[in-house]
């Protein structure tokens, strides 16, 4: 026989907490639920149960100490919480249960005020009561299906109810603000002061903003004393409604046994029939039940007693006053049975062969079987994913002065239903039949005051309303003409801003003919010894003759000619004014538009050293050519396209080595951009394809795109990492065409070009990053942002530019040439030590120091000379085999 021990926790001494969920009037329902959950598993009687209950009385630290003890006691410990209902210790409970583990069921105001829809706080909680957030929003549904948008909402806060009405007002006015925009609170007042003159103080509030009135008052006297308010203030007509929202989740309407606007108090009022009359104007909003076993429910209620003299509990004595079931015992009921039914299937489908003890201690498994739907004794209802019960909820009016209730609106809110379903099928007949048969409007036609209709204020006064429609028909024209003005300058606007890229075609100088006079000389062979490589090298890569230099205001521009015949729409100049405005140090700026030439010419600044495929191809370039000098043209490269996606153009669409032109200073500057409304008519030779994305050779996609640009900058990058064009040396007969023949037909080995770096510092990294940026498949290509990243990275402790680069070898030449020159001075200085040693013997040292300073020697007269003849055996020998300063 295997034990299960319960858990639970009580209030024992609030009155009000004891009403509504106290031990000596519920405790008995979790008897009745395992008696009912053996006769429909009877893989319980397998089991033994035992009960384990404290008194709290809603106290949070002592809720958690005693609730921590009886998890963690070493001979008693229980394997499940059912409880706590307080409102204020029921988050701590899950809280610590989440850390062990542990299944908690919650009923009563624990689950009704708070929301545990976060199941990564509160994994192993399941909550058997709904929530006031499905039911806010099941009401919001309703009133948005009747067109009902703009709400007064009136409640109090009630001490014997446990401040039920102030909580649902707190949570249907935040759900309203935060997740339903066309629906308003116009006006919202807690009410504490229930006299008649502070009552029709309110009414009148509410006559001014609203025909809707949302209202929450716990107690039934307070509700006839509104009402009463509301007639008083003549608002007592079909174009008001009242919705009195009963939140107490039990299976009556509004009071138990008490009659909604009945007048108990002694001595009465006599005003029962002005209340009365206030009926066809409510509607009742509540918490509902149907199906299950709901016909067990008054029946539970009426057998707690009994059920409470029964062991473990026996409370004879101090329960035998409570002669009915709290408020929320049928809800116990339910939770106690939802519970066993968990444990009834872990048992049966224990795969894992855990213990018992581990089984049931598993509060995420045993949460995950509280998921589904059952037949409770407050009705069938479901628990969704999140371990919480939805709601039902319904909208009905009062027959027969508040003795009956017929319910015309139902809606079903959870984490993964929200359904709202009417009951009726002729409005006029059932829901409005009471107020003749025509719906209240959300703002009556006349509005809130009277004040939106016309046609007194018009037969009254003619004159002043024809004045008033004569001076609108002038502000409409004024209003006209100030639009058409704007427009106009708007339009005069864009022709000056278009005025900034045309340009007269006959203002363009040809190359040949151009001769600056103040530079005739000097500044024309400059310049041709500067470009004239470059305009070689650029004429020989365009056989088709699309470029020409051309001198533009004193300045050389790149003039492309493209050849089709197309009108300029608004949106082209726009893009072409878009272009004029880009400026950056690696896009080549576009100059302007040429449209009245012998063919349409886009005009570009000139750059002297040509593009990336002049300087891979030509092998006569006086330059050193090393990794650092690759990856700052590829920094250029991927800076450039960077600064093109990010501005109003977005995609380069013709990315190759041929448009990554190379200025003075070595900058690489991205060429030829844009204008896709004129390169979609323009034929492309097979030789400019090579850089082209396959997805667009195949025509998969219509435009270019940035992945189809980064496809385009990784052959670039290669060109580059090779030091020459890609695919130009493949043993390949067709060349170009047979290139992208493959490129188009072949996607299951994709055919790119082979990585041979020409240098021996590429990083290696960037081979990786180029194979990922010709991925066939587009969206396996990184973002540039991501590239632009990765390329910065491998320059870790490097120059920031190519110049910086050169700087940094002259001035490395320059530190060398330096200790050069010291060692060879050290050397001279050595070398002259000893001529002048060598010299000093050889001659008298004045004479020697004089010969040394370049001073005439002078010849002296002696009165006796002697004189030494010396020779040396066989010095011719000895000579022979020695230097020249060996014989000095």
């Amino acid at each position: 026989m295997n034990n299960l021990k319960i858990g639970m926790f009580f209030p024992l001494e609030e009155t009000s907490q004891i009403h509504w969920q106290g031990y000596q009037n519920s405790a008995g329902a979790v008897l009745e639920a395992f008696r009912d959950a053996k006769k429909n598993y009877s893989i319980l009687n397998s089991i033994n149960v035992s009960y384990y209950w404290e008194y709290n009385e809603c106290v949070v630290s002592s809720a958690a100490g005693r609730f921590f003890e009886m998890v963690n006691s070493e001979n008693d410990s229980i394997d499940v919480m059912i409880g706590p209902a307080c409102v204020e210790t029921a988050p701590i409970i899950g809280s610590i249960a989440a850390y062990y583990n542990f299944p908690v069921f919650l009923y009563g105001l624990s689950s009704v005020f708070n929301s545990f829809t976060d199941t990564t706080l509160y994994p192993t909680v399941t909550t058997v009561m709904s929530t006031y957030n499905y039911g806010a929003r099941g009401l919001i549904e309703m009133l948005a299906k009747l067109q009902w948008y703009d709400l007064s909402l009136i409640y109090m806060q009630s001490p014997e109810s446990l401040g039920m009405c102030a909580k649902f007002a707190d949570i249907f006015d935040d759900m309203i603000s935060n997740e339903y925009h066309l629906t308003n609170i116009i006006y919202k007042r807690l009410i504490s002061n229930f006299t008649g003159t502070y009552l029709r103080s309110i009414a009148d509030e509410i006559s001014r903003v609203s025909r809707i009135v949302v209202m929450c008052l716990d107690e039934q006297d307070k509700i006839r004393s509104m009402m009463l308010a509301f007639f008083d203030s003549g608002m007592n007509s079909s174009e008001y409604v009242y919705i009195n929202v009963d939140p107490d989740m039990d299976n009556h309407v509004d009071g138990e046994n008490k009659i909604l606007l009945k007048d108990y108090a002694v001595p009465p009022d006599e005003r029962d029939n002005d209340s009365y009359s206030m009926y066809p104007y409510m509607l009742n909003f509540e918490y509902s039940m149907k199906g299950g076993i709901i016909k067990n429910y008054d029946n539970l209620r009426a057998k707690m007693p009994k059920l409470m003299a029964e062991p473990p509990f026996n409370c004879t004595t101090e329960c035998e006053k409570y002669n009915i079931s709290s408020v929320y015992a049928p809800y116990l009921y339910d939770t106690t049975y939802v519970y066993f039914s968990c444990v009834a299937q872990a048992m049966a489908d224990n795969k894992d062969n855990k213990t018992f003890k581990d089984l049931i201690r598993d509060g995420a498994l045993i949460a995950n079987y509280a998921v589904g739907s059952f037949e409770g004794i407050t009705g069938e209802f479901s628990i969704n994913s999140l371990s919480m019960r939805d709601a039902f909820v319904t909208l009905g009016t009062y027959l027969n002065n508040g003795l009956n209730m017929i319910k015309w609106i139902e809606a079903t809110v959870g984490s993964e239903t929200l359904s709202v379903n009417l009951l009726y099928t002729d409005p006029k007949t059932t829901i409005w039949a009471l107020r003749g048969g025509e719906q209240p409007l959300n703002e009556p036609k006349c509005g809130f005051t009277n004040k939106k209709c016309p046609y007194d204020f018009i037969q009254k006064n003619p004159i002043v309303f024809g004045v008033i429609i004569l001076g609108c028909i002038i502000i409409i024209i004024l209003i006209i003409l100030l639009i058409l003005y704007f427009y106009i300058q708007k339009k005069r606007e864009e022709e000056k801003q278009n005025d900034l890229w045309k340009i007269n075609f006959n203002l363009l100088i040809k190359n040949e003919e151009y001769i600056k006079p103040e530079l005739m000389v000097h500044s024309r062979k400059s310049f041709m010894s500067a470009s004239q490589t470059s305009v070689r090298l650029s004429i020989k890569h365009d056989p088709e003759g699309r470029y020409r230099l051309f001198v533009y205001n004193n300045e050389y521009v790149m003039g492309k000619f493209h050849d089709c015949i197309y009108v300029l729409t608004r949106k082209d100049m726009a893009h072409l004014r878009s272009m004029r405005m880009m400026d950056h140090d690696n896009i080549n700026k576009l100059v302007g538009f040429s449209l009245n030439g012998p063919a349409l010419m886009s005009i570009w600044k000139y750059c002297n050293r040509g593009s990336l495929v002049d300087i891979l191809t030509n092998d006569h370039l006086n330059i050193n050519i090393d990794g650092f000098f690759i990856y700052s043209l590829v920094k250029d490269t991927v800076e450039g396209l960077y600064f093109i996606h990010n501005s109003p153009i977005k995609v380069h669409g013709n990315m190759s080595s041929r448009n990554c032109l190379i200025n003075e200073r070595w900058q690489v500057k991205l060429s030829d951009y844009g204008i896709p409304f004129l390169r979609a008519f323009e034929e492309q030779k097979p030789e400019h394809l090579l850089w082209t994305a396959p997805e667009i050779l195949r025509c998969d996609i219509s435009h270019p795109n940035k992945k189809s640009d980064i496809y385009s900058l990784a052959i670039v990058i290669a060109d580059l990492i090779n030091k020459r064009i890609s695919f130009e040396y493949d043993n390949l007969g067709g060349y170009a065409n047979e290139v992208i023949y493959i490129i188009k037909n072949r996607k299951t080995l994709p055919y790119r070009p082979n990585l041979n770096p020409a240098v021996e510092d590429i990083p290696p990294a960037m081979l990786h990053l180029v194979r990922d940026m010709w991925s066939e498949d587009p969206s396996l290509r990184p973002n540039l942002d991501v590239v632009k990243m990765l390329v910065k990275q491998m320059n870790l402790g490097r120059c920031s530019n190519l110049m910086d680069h050169v700087y940094n070898m002259l001035e490395k030449y320059a530190a060398s040439l330096e200790e050069d020159i010291q060692a060879r001075t050290k050397e001279l200085v050595e070398e002259k030590k000893k001529a002048d040693l060598l010299l000093s013997r050889m001659l008298p040292k004045a004479v020697a120091e004089k010969l040394k300073s370049g001073q005439p020697i002078a010849p002296e007269h002696f009165d006796s000379v002697t004189i030494f003849f010396s020779d040396v055996v066989s010095f011719t020998v000895l000579a022979s085999k020695c230097s020249a300063l060996q014989v000095v």
